[in-house]
């Protein structure tokens, strides 16, 4: 079914330019008698009535202002480089008699609309809006003509009124889409006031494929105590996006922030949290989330604002006493290698060795102290000296021992030796005819046995 729509699509925009107008758009009809002009123009006001023709005296009022009057000979007011604040009715009197009044209507054209849309959830209508450049006139008005391709029903036209919102300051149109439709759109935005009229260019879309979620919102980065390369991410799904029906699959990325190159994450679906092992001690990162429809429907929404954060530093430690730090403290902390091959989640710890606070030591506790550790110093000097006469007097036997000349004649039994006398010269090569072992890094020697270096037994 996809590809047939695809194929009326391609079809359709094929087709000559007519097929493609969706609409007449023509500049707004004003009512009879109404003088429009553009700003800064030359306007000539005629008041109405037979009793004002001919050299007579004119009184002329604007209706928005009193302050605002004029007196003519004829039946004619000129107003010079008017500009949108002149638009109303302008009063003509004939002494104290009202004879008529004239509409002014000064307008801009409008621009030329650039439209989009989106469809935020698979579950609500597609919207398409346009944001102009500068706040159009109250007259402006705009609607949307929309044809609608499916498989079914063929073509179908239609127009959506489109409503300016002065808080978003843009035109916004609904176009009804249901849960489930898979239907080609193609619209086009006409924008017309008094003094003239715009379009924008045609605008196509598949009603499944232009689903993108909002960026997800409240990004949190916050560092872990004790561990030094750890970021903890988290965030929830957009306010536009029911998770009671469809779940949001997420991508994070992250960098150090002198660097221009992003590391992404592909998270399982409906998990809107994790935490970064591989962060640079002490740097600040940068960190952004981006969701899609849990079955890749439609499009990845735009990257979330980005958040900075820095994984956790240790601070130096110090003593409450302001006692410089003890040598005897010792700091316990998991390096990263630990981590990666337990998978351990939990938090290093430091082990301190408790410190004895005391505000003064007593003169017998300080002598048997010095005592202590000057007799134990002298204890380790004798055993040093011990062990150094007694090695070397062994030194000195295993010397004379190597140097006596062998005895002429053995007591015990003859052992009979042998030697290994090799027949064969070596190669030129230099092959030394070993067996190596790539995987432990040892070398084997040779058998006795290798029938490719044949030995003799041969006594000594």
């Amino acid at each position: 079914m996809l590809a047939v729509g695809c194929t009326l699509l391609v079809a359709l925009l094929a087709a000559p330019a007519v097929a493609l107008v969706l609409g007449s758009c023509r500049a707004l009809e004003v009512s009879n008698g109404t003088v429009t002009s553009l700003p800064g123009a030359t306007v000539t006001l005629v008041c109405p009535g037979k009793e004002a023709a001919g050299n007579v005296t004119i009184h002329w009022a604007y209706s928005g202002s009193q302050n605002r009057k004029w007196t003519t000979t004829g039946n004619t007011l000129v107003l010079r480089a008017v500009q949108l604040s002149d638009t109303g009715d302008y009063l003509c009197f004939l002494g104290d008699h009202l004879v008529g009044s004239v509409p002014l209507l000064v307008d801009v054209p409008p621009e030329e609309p650039k439209l989009s849309c989106f469809r935020k959830n698979p579950l609500v209508n597609a919207v398409c809006e346009w944001r102009p450049s500068s706040t159009p006139s109250p007259t402006t008005k705009a609607v949307l003509f929309a044809k609608k391709i499916n498989t079914t029903n063929g073509k179908s036209d239609f127009q959506v009124p489109c409503q300016y919102s002065q808080q978003l300051k843009s035109f916004s149109c609904q176009v009804e889409i249901l849960e489930g439709d898979k239907v080609y759109h193609i619209v086009s935005l006409c924008v017309a006031n008094s003094v003239g009229s715009k379009s924008s260019h045609n605008v196509d879309f598949h009603s499944l494929k232009m689903v993108q979620p909002d960026p997800p919102a409240n990004l949190v980065v916050s560092a872990i105590p004790g561990r030094p390369r750890w970021l903890k991410v988290s965030w929830q799904h957009p306010e536009s996006w029911d998770p009671s029906y469809y779940l949001l699959q997420f991508q994070l990325r992250y960098r150090p922030v002198w660097s221009k190159v992003f590391t992404v994450w592909l998270l399982p679906v409906a998990q809107y949290q994790c935490v970064i092992h591989d962060a640079l001690r002490g740097v600040k990162h940068v960190i952004q989330v981006r969701g899609k429809e849990e079955l890749d429907l439609g499009q990845w929404s735009e990257w979330s604002p980005e958040v900075t954060g820095t994984p956790w530093i240790a601070e130096p430690r110090t003593t409450p006493a302001g006692i410089l730090w003890n040598p005897t403290q010792v700091s316990v902390e998991d390096d990263d290698n630990h981590e990666d091959q337990y998978g351990s989640s939990t938090e290093a710890t430091s082990v301190l060795a408790p410190v004895q606070e005391s505000s003064s030591m007593s003169l017998p506790t300080f002598l048997v102290a010095g005592g202590s550790l000057a007799f134990g110093l002298l204890l380790c000097v004798f055993i040093i000296l011990r062990l150094k006469q007694k090695w070397k007097s062994q030194a000195e036997k295993e010397s004379k021992t190597a140097s006596a000349p062998p005895p002429p004649y053995s007591l015990g039994p003859l052992k009979a030796t042998f030697l290994l006398v090799p027949l064969l010269t070596p190669h030129s090569s230099g092959s030394d005819n070993t067996v190596s072992h790539s995987c432990l890094g040892v070398r084997d020697a040779p058998s006795p046995y290798d029938s490719s270096n044949r030995d003799y037994l041969l006594p000594r």
